[in-house]
């Protein structure tokens, strides 16, 4: 992937290090890179990054290809996956329930990232960057990046891209309120490696929902969810912690909940239903959705 950039007259008598870093958004980690490669190049020409900028330069960067191979982490499956956005710098996908994003110790080879590097291994590209995850029984919208810059420019320029994820969750018990917005900091709960919790010395957690419909029949409610941080299991703690637990999360349900949520499905009732950013590169507005699974929406 090669990166251009024409300086301006405002960028004159500057360092080229400026520019990389903070027009070009390249971290220090692949500005080292980039110079033990020799890919740095001003009007066709290397130079160090303490060069002096003036007006019209042309800068090219030639980033890096992955040199490693997919098999040195994982195990290549050839299973079709179901793409909802690809170009040349991203690979946007549906996952599906009950598909872990990672291999593991107990499940190396059934997991999306080795269907996604069956894939892109076949299109000649042998680094995968996994930007957003879901849980293993969490269905929905899951994007990769094709190479680590355009990973790091998910974070780098998080403002301008204003990515933005919406989920659809179904919920115990009747929630009276159109909107509401839970801000409550989450730990990792005590003695456990998985299971989280709120809890005062937790990181800074806000999750926005909307209630699309409730069953007063069945006793659940259909929510949309926005998420304004991302920790971890965020959405079925924060909605465990006000009464409503996820339909199927007998991970967050209590004793007197489990026979009733898992009534209806069998996993935890959440969809990454859809997403919306300013695309890195082209800064174009892109919106992806992924319809509700049927699972889900047999319920409602």
């Amino acid at each position: 992937m090669i990166l251009e950039y024409v300086a301006k007259k405002e960028d004159c008598n500057i360092k080229l290090k400026y520019i990389l870093k903070n027009k070009l958004y390249i971290s220090n980690i692949l500005l080292n890179k980039l110079k033990n490669n020799h890919s740095i190049l001003v009007n066709n020409e290397e130079k160090f990054v303490n060069y002096i900028i003036k007006e019209n330069d042309f800068i090219k960067i030639e980033l890096p290809n992955s040199t490693s191979k997919f098999s040195d982490k994982f195990k290549i499956i050839n299973k079709e996956i179901n793409i909802l956005y690809e170009d040349d710098y991203l690979l946007i996908v549906n996952k599906p329930p009950y598909t872990p994003i990672h291999p593991s110790a107990d499940n190396y080879e059934n997991t999306l990232s080795n269907y996604v590097a069956y894939y892109l291994e076949n299109k000649g590209i042998n680094g995968i960057h996994i930007l957003t995850r879901l849980d293993k029984n969490t269905s929905g919208i899951c994007i990769f990046t094709k190479n680590e810059y355009i990973q790091e420019l998910f974070i780098r320029k998080k403002d301008k891209i204003n990515l933005s994820k919406e989920y659809i969750a179904i919920v115990n018990n009747i929630i009276n309120k159109k909107h509401d917005i839970i801000e409550k900091p989450i730990a990792r709960k005590q003695n456990t490696i998985i299971l989280r919790e709120v809890n005062e010395n937790g990181d800074y957690a806000k999750t926005e929902y909307f209630t699309l419909q409730t069953n007063t029949i069945k006793n659940y409610s259909v929510l949309k969810i926005i998420l304004h941080t991302g920790r971890t299991h965020q959405i079925r703690v924060h909605m465990s912690y006000i009464g409503h637990t996820l339909l199927g999360d007998d991970l967050y349900a209590n004793e007197n909940e489990k026979s009733i949520i898992q009534k209806y499905i069998s996993r935890q009732a959440l969809h990454c239903h859809k997403i919306t950013f300013f695309h890195p590169i082209t800064n174009k507005y892109i919106e992806i959705t992924s319809d509700i699974p049927d699972d889900m929406k047999k319920i409602y």
